[in-house]
This record gives C-alpha cells, structure tokens and sequence, in this order.
C-alpha cells in the first residue's frame, strides 16, 4: 500500500506527538484543528443542549408521519470488521484538468434534448400527492390523485420520470410518474404490506431505481426495481443502517453497512448480481461512501488501532491511500466535475459530522479550510463552482450532547438543531473564495428531521441545486405553512412558488 503525505504530514508513520493529540491534525498548515467557542468541560450547557435535541426529536416523530421508521437508517457508533484485500476497481478514462474546465464553462450551455420536460421542480403538495412546478411559478401540475400519500419524489437522470414512494394502509411502494399536465396512475415497481420502502436513488443510467426497504431477515435491505419492461426487484445486500453511492457506469456500488453487527463493512457490489460483494475496509465513523465522477477516487472512513476513525482516499488507478485522522462522524462529498473533495467533520468525542467545511483536492493532497462556521450540510453545485452549505448560529456554541448516554446521543445527533430555529444558507465560491449569506429560513418537520441529518446521502439523489446552478429549491415554513421556495445564487429575493415539502430540482 502506498503512503502520501497531506501537506508536510506523513499520515502513515504517526509521532508520538500526533498518537497524543486528540484533536484532528489538519492536512496542511492552513487546515486549523476545530476549536469550540466554550471551554471544553463545559457539561451544565451540553446536558441542557442534549435535553433540549431529546425534547425536540420526540416532537418531532409525534408530528411526521411514518417518521420512526426512517430513524431505522440512523447512524449509530460503528463496529469494527475484518478488512481484507481492496478490490479491482473499474475506472472510467481521466479526464485532463482542459477536459474538466471545458466541463465547467459548457455546463450552463448544454441543450438536453426537447422530448422531455427539463428545468422543472417536483415536490408534495398539501394534500400528500405529486406536484410539479417550472422555476419561474408556471405551469404546475398536479401528477398524483389517489388515496396514497407520497415522500420525497427524485428526477431520473434524463428528466423523463419521478419515482416516488407511495404509502398507504394496504402497504407502500416505490412508483414511477411522467411529468404531464393531467393526472395520471402511477406505474407501480415495487409494493409490499410488510417490506416497505424507505428511500431511494436511480442509477445513473436511469434503468434501476435502487431503495432500502424493511427486511424480514434483517432490518434494513438494499433492492433494486426495474424502470422498463416486466417488472422486477431483488436485494442486493442487507444491514442496518445502510449507505451506497453509485458509479457513474451503473454497474458498481460502494456501500456502507452494519452498524453494532459483526459484518459491518465497505465493500463493493455488482449490480448485475453476478459478482458477489467484494469488502473494502472496516468502516470508520462515517455515513454515505463517495466516487469521484471520473472513478477514480474512492472515499470513505475507517476504523484503526485504538478505535480511531481515518479518512481514507483510494486512487483506483495507482493504488495509493491517502489518510488522514478525524475527529469526531464525517461526511464527505465530490465535485461533480472535478477530483475536490468536500468534508466536514464534528468534534472529538462526539458522535457528530457538523463541524468546519474543509477541501482536499485528491489529484495533488492540498487542502484547505473553506469556512469555520459549524456547518450541518453542504451541497455541490452542478457547475462544481459553488458549494451551498447550511449553518446554525446556535451551534456555534460548545452546547454538544456529550453528557448524554449512548443511547440518547444517536437520538440527539440527527436534531442539531430546535424546531423554529433559523438556518443560514451560505453560497461559497470554491475558485474564489468569496463566501455570501444569501439566506434565513425556518425548515420544514421533514426536511430538519430526514433529509439533514442523511444529507450526504440525499445529495447523490435529490438535487436541490437548478441544472444551470444558478438557484437552490428549498422546503421552508413561511407563515404557518409549508413553501416550496426559490432561492438566487446572485442574491436577488427568494421567490415563494407554491404550498408543499420535499422539493427537488430535475437534473436537466
């Protein structure tokens, strides 16, 4: 295995010095250890902060329907797992640094073909059911009409379908709908009375909508459902809770799975089903894994000597390692044009991700600290030129849940943040630097307690970004009432588009 070097870091032969050092020893010298704003040792506010995260968390699954079971997918503390040899990874051709700014300057530019609706934004209304809606607040449609209640519809990749999960007393399921300006039935692909669907993410093909469901061997399944023709699902893999990342081929899948279970792992599956599941690592304290766009990149986190979780980068070509300690969960997102690699992890001796934004540019082991805020999620523009991060002035104090139990720390974890508290959208120019607050809001019930505390996972499936990355679609609470809302990149005002949650932009 090869060893690089971070900076001036040798991250693979450890002084002594670092074996002490509890805090995250920053890839070069402009990356700074994070610093709560309270001395630490503070327990009166971090106890009152955990009470409060536990208040709010109850009120929150007593609000959202049908919430508790997507806590199932929760992260919990990982367990270790024998790693054996890395895999053969199959890496699509590099592109050349001329390649991927051409990318960037014709990203805008490119016309996607006329035989599908492009630039629209699909979300549920009030009523539960399927809505679609254009960016400047014309021609909606209203795509459902039936006794279901519908989560989180997602753009295939070309714009000609939105799946969906649909629920009802009978069972749920995974549907698939055209974006028409009359009702329509939704095509079915997956149901079940008992294994229900969770969440979902087409493949980058768009021939498969990949889901978790509940499992009666384990809790959680991965399956796949087929978009065309007769309709088939089968299950890939199981465990509890579950991440994957598809490669932009179609035919890999790097997951994460396994929580307090002996087969905790990283590894890669075939789609196909014709390969058996090959593991990676040991996983780390991490959520979702990450594929460069060109393949040749892997990311993701694993655990160590001493219980110690290292970021670990696998360049597929050479088969170097970077790694690099971190304090603290981790997640991790890349560029979708180039080889940067967006991170933020939490604190020592938490269990949380929400920390400092930070980059680490794969193809030269640079890094840099972006921005000190305590970001909770970031979400990479599809030009690879911006990233739009989300903050909390309240957790920019050193209120962590540390006093709390283990048990309780899982819960306090995925609500950072108290229901009616303000979110700041950030939109930072990764070529320049220029970071602007473009944005307060009040998030919905769904969007604080599902989609944020699983963002890195969302972001591979629900684009809140428009195709020209030149806006951001959020879920808001505006007066009273759940909006689904437009917001500038260049600072002009948000512009309300209509009643509804679970907003997602189209990729084209």
């Amino acid at each position: 295995m090869a060893v690089l070097k971070f900076g001036d870091i040798d991250t693979y032969g450890m002084s002594p010095d670092f074996t002490r050092n509890r805090e995250w020893i920053m890839m070069n010298d402009e990356w700074e250890p994070y610093t709560p704003n309270e001395p630490a040792g503070s327990k009166k506010k971090r106890f009152v902060f955990g009470c409060l995260s536990l208040v709010l968390v109850v009120t929150l699954l007593a609000s959202a329907v049908g919430g508790a079971a997507w806590f199932w997918w929760g992260w919990q503390k990982q367990q270790a797992a024998t790693a054996v040899s890395r895999p053969t990874i199959e890496v699509i051709p590099t592109r050349s640094s001329e390649d991927e700014a051409e990318q960037v300057e014709t990203a805008v530019a490119t016309t996607p073909s006329a035989d599908f609706p492009i630039n629209r934004i699909t979300f549920v209304n009030t009523d539960g059911q399927v809505a679609s809606i254009a960016p400047d607040g014309s021609e909606q449609h209203t795509l459902t009409d039936t006794e279901l209640r519908y989560q989180f519809p997602a753009w295939s990749p070309d714009g000609q379908h939105v799946a969906v999960i649909g629920g009802g007393s009978r069972g749920a399921g995974i549907y698939l709908l055209q974006d028409n300006a009359s009702v329509q039935e939704p095509q079915e692909r997956y149901f079940s009375r008992t294994q229900t669907p969770l969440y979902l993410y087409w493949s980058p093909d768009g021939q498969y909508v990949s889901f978790l469901a509940n499992h009666v061997e384990d809790a959680i399944a991965l399956y796949l459902a087929t978009t065309e023709g007769e309709v088939e699902n089968r299950v890939l893999a199981t465990g509890s809770p579950f991440y994957w990342h598809w490669a932009a081929n179609s035919e890999q899948i790097l997951i994460h799975s396994g929580a307090n279970s002996s087969d905790a792992r990283v590894a890669l599956l075939d789609a196909s089903g014709e390969v058996d599941k090959v593991a990676v690592a040991a996983p780390g304290f991490f959520q979702s894994p990450a594929i460069s766009p060109d393949g040749r990149y892997w990311a993701y986190a694993t655990q160590r000597e001493a219980g110690l979780s290292w970021l670990t980068v696998t360049n597929a070509e050479t088969g170097a390692v970077y790694e690099q300690r971190h304090a603290g969960a981790l997640a991790l997102g890349w560029s979708p044009v180039g080889n940067q690699l967006a991170i933020i992890s939490g604190p020592p001796d938490t269990e949380a991700f929400y920390g400092p934004l930070r980059l680490l540019d794969a193809d030269t082991g640079e890094g840099r600290l972006l921005s000190r805020e305590t970001v909770l999620a970031f979400f990479w523009s599809p030009n690879g030129r911006y990233l739009a991060y989300l903050s909390s002035p309240r957790l920019n104090e050193d209120i962590q849940a540390n006093a709390l139990s283990a048990s309780q720390k899982v819960l306090a974890r995925t609500q950072p943040v108290q229901a009616g508290h303000l979110l700041r959208l950030h939109i930072l120019d990764v070529t320049t630097g220029d970071d602007r607050h473009v944005a307060s809001f009040q998030p919905t019930i769904l969007f604080l307690s599902q989609f944020l505390p699983y963002f890195d996972q969302y972001a591979h499936s629900h684009y809140l970004w428009s195709p020209d990355s030149s806006a951001l679609v959020l879920s808001m609470r505006k007066d009273g009432e759940n909006r689904v809302v437009i917001v500038p990149v260049n600072g002009e005002p948000l512009r309300d588009l209509a009643a509804g949650d679970m907003a997602s932009w189209s990729q084209q």
